[in-house]
């Protein structure tokens, strides 16, 4: 692995060190949501990943759902940003700690198959329906929040 996150976590060792990501809704038509199975805790969340060097942030979130599931995103809205430390720091099961700084998007708008692309980080990616999102982790979960904030105000949620 070799990203930017990878290089500075080289340096630091496992503190928590802030990381800027991207985490996304991606709904298809039948009102179904995508859920990635991790590999490295086994749970179910949102396609999501870390900026890399020279990326924008729209294009860091495209980057991790084709490289996790093969689709390409053809329109993108930005509903929140998650910054909350106590939401947003993550301890994995390696022991390294995170705090994410987090720009949160919706998509309806995709093209492609859907198929499990990064054999080391996922197991499956599959859409399944609202009942699933109370087994999203919590700083995930509130992304669903951002989601009906954005919804009923029209406005980006920066809670």
């Amino acid at each position: 692995m070799n990203s930017y996150i990878w290089s500075i976590r080289n340096k630091i060792g496992k503190q928590k060190f802030i990381v800027p990501g991207a985490r996304i809704i991606i709904e298809n038509d039948k009102g179904e949501f995508l859920f990635i199975t991790r590999k490295d805790n086994g749970r179910i969340g949102l396609p999501a990943g870390s900026l890399e060097d020279n990326e924008t942030i729209e294009d860091c979130i495209k980057r991790e759902v084709k490289e996790e599931t093969r689709l390409k995103l053809i329109e993108l809205v930005t509903i929140g940003i998650s910054s909350n430390p106590k939401n947003e720091t993550v301890t994995y099961p390696n022991g390294d700690v995170v705090q994410y700084f987090t720009v949160e998007f919706y998509s309806k708008k995709y093209r492609g198959e859907l198929k499990e692309n990064d054999q080391d980080e996922i197991s499956s990616a599959k859409f399944y329906s609202k009942d699933k999102i109370e087994m999203l982790p919590e700083n995930e979960r509130r992304t669903f929040e951002s989601l009906e904030f954005f919804r009923k105000k029209n406005q980006i949620n920066l809670g």
